[in-house]
C-alpha cells in the first residue's frame, strides 16, 4: 500500500527553483565581471593608442563646432566640399594669426617666469623653512645609520629648446586634425545617412535618426554657442585687464577663454594662476587681488547668467561625471584632450537616453534638473510605496517608528 502525502508549500524550496536562482545569480556575477574587464581593456587600449585617438577626438570636436558654419555656407548655395574647406581654412588662419600675435608676449612672459618663481619663493620662505625643518627631522629619524644619499641635479631645457623639440610632433598632429576635420565636415551627411540605414528594422532606423538629430542639436549647438561665449569672454577679460592696467592683458584674456572650454577645472586653474602671479608681482594687496577678483566676477556672470540664457538646457551632465571624465582623459591623452570631455559626455548621454539598455547609465550621468511628467509621476509612486512599507514595519523589532 503506497501512501502519497502532498508537500506543504513553503516548507522547503524545490531543487529546480534553487538551481535556477543560483544560475541566475552566477550569470549576473559573470556579466558584471565581463563588463568590468571590458571597461578596463578599453581604457588600456585607449591609453596605448593615445597618439592616434587624442587628435582624432579633437578633430571630431572641431568638426562638431564648425558644423553650423558649414551648414550656413551650404544654405547660400556653396557646395559641401568647398564649404568645409573654406570653414577650416578661415578657422586655421584666424588661430594662426592670433598665435603669431601672442608669441612675443608669451615669450616675454615665459622669460620672466623664473623671476616670478623666485619672488614667490622669497615671499613663502618663512613657511618653507618650517616645513623643511620638520622634513629634516623626519628624515633623520627614518635614515639613522643609512649612508648619505647622493643628489643628482638634472639640467632642464629652456622654453625655446623644448618648443623646438616638440614642434615637429605638434605640426604633424595639427595637419592630421585639419585634414580629418575637413573630411568629417564634407562627408557628414553621407555618414549620417549610412548610420540611419544601418539598422534593418524600421523602429531601429527611426531610433538612429532621432539619435543623430539630438546629437546634432545638443552637441554641435552646445559647442558652437560655447565657442561664441568664450570668444566674448576673452574679449571682455582683455578689456577689463587693460582698464585695470594689469600686464599681459591679451594673454590672460585668451587663456581664460580657452580654459573655459573645460568646465570647473579650467576657470579655476586660471583664477588660481592669476592669484599666484598677482601675489608674486604686486606690491600692494589691492593690486594682487585685482586679477583673480576680476576673473572670478566674470566667471560668475558667465556661468550663472550667460550660459543658462544662451545654452538653455543643452548640458545636463553631472559635475561629478564631468570632473572624472576630464581627469581620465588628461591622464590618458594629455591636457589638450580635456576639451573633448564635455562633448563626449553629452554625446554618450544622448545615445544612452535612446537605447533601453543604456538608459539607467544616462539617468545616472544626468544632473539635477526639472523632471518630466513621467519622472514626477514615478517619484510620487516610489515615495508612496516607501511610506506604505514604513507603516507596515514591525515596531517591536528595534526599528524606528514610522513617520507620518
Amino acid at each position: 500500500m503506497n501512501l502519497h502525502f502532498p508537500e506543504l508549500p513553503g516548507v522547503r524550496p524545490s531543487s529546480a527553483r534553487a538551481s535556477a536562482l543560483h544560475t541566475r545569480r552566477d550569470l549576473k556575477v559573470i556579466r558584471a565581471s565581463l563588463l568590468v574587464l571590458v571597461i578596463l581593456a578599453s581604457l588600456g587600449a585607449a591609453w596605448a593608442a593615445g597618439g592616434l585617438l587624442a587628435p582624432t577626438a579633437i578633430a571630431v570636436t572641431f568638426a562638431l563646432v564648425l558644423a553650423p558654419v558649414t551648414r550656413f555656407l551650404e544654405r547660400i548655395r556653396i557646395p559641401t566640399g568647398p564649404a568645409a574647406i573654406i570653414t577650416v581654412a578661415v578657422t586655421v588662419s584666424v588661430l594662426s594669426a592670433g598665435t603669431a600675435a601672442l608669441v612675443p608676449e608669451a615669450t616675454n612672459w615665459f622669460s620672466q617666469a623664473p623671476r616670478i618663481a623666485q619672488t614667490i619663493e622669497r615671499k613663502l620662505r618663512p613657511i618653507t623653512r618650517q616645513i623643511a625643518a620638520v622634513e629634516r627631522a623626519s628624515n633623520q629619524i627614518t635614515q639613522v645609520g643609512a649612508p648619505p644619499a647622493v643628489r643628482s641635479v638634472s639640467a632642464s631645457d629652456g622654453f625655446l629648446l623644448t618648443a623646438a623639440k616638440t614642434a615637429p610632433q605638434v605640426v604633424e598632429e595639427a595637419i592630421y586634425i585639419t585634414v580629418l576635420t575637413i573630411f568629417l565636415l564634407a562627408y557628414r551627411r553621407r555618414y549620417t545617412t549610412q548610420l540611419i540605414l544601418l539598422p534593418r528594422s524600421f523602429p531601429g532606423r527611426l531610433r538612429m535618426a532621432r539619435i543623430c538629430r539630438d546629437v546634432n542639436i545638443r552637441v554641435s549647438g552646445y559647442l558652437f554657442t560655447l565657442s561664441l561665449i568664450n570668444i566674448g569672454l576673452a574679449v571682455v577679460t582683455t578689456a577689463c585687464f587693460y582698464a585695470a592696467h594689469i600686464p599681459y592683458a591679451a594673454l590672460w584674456g585668451i587663456a581664460f577663454g580657452l580654459f573655459n572650454f573645460v568646465p570647473i577645472i579650467g576657470p579655476t586653474t586660471i583664477i588660481l594662476a592669476a592669484a599666484l602671479v598677482g601675489f608674486a608681482t604686486a606690491d600692494a594687496i589691492a593690486e594682487a587681488l585685482a586679477p583673480p577678483l576680476i576673473l572670478l566676477a566674470l566667471n560668475t556672470i558667465e556661468a550663472n547668467l550667460v550660459q543658462p540664457w544662451l545654452l538653455s538646457r543643452r548640458i545636463i551632465i553631472s559635475p561629478v561625471a564631468i570632473f572624472l571624465t576630464i581627469v581620465t582623459l588628461v591622464w590618458m591623452w594629455g591636457p589638450a584632450a580635456a576639451i573633448t570631455a564635455v562633448p563626449g559626455l553629452i554625446f554618450f548621454h544622448t545615445v544612452a537616453l535612446h537605447v533601453p539598455g543604456l538608459r539607467p547609465v544616462g539617468i545616472l550621468l544626468a544632473s539635477e534638473g526639472i523632471p518630466s511628467a513621467k519622472s514626477r509621476l514615478a517619484a510620487v509612486f516610489i515615495r508612496s510605496r516607501y511610506k506604505r512599507l514604513r507603516t507596515l514595519e514591525p515596531q517591536g523589532s528595534g526599528s524606528p517608528p514610522a513617520r507620518a
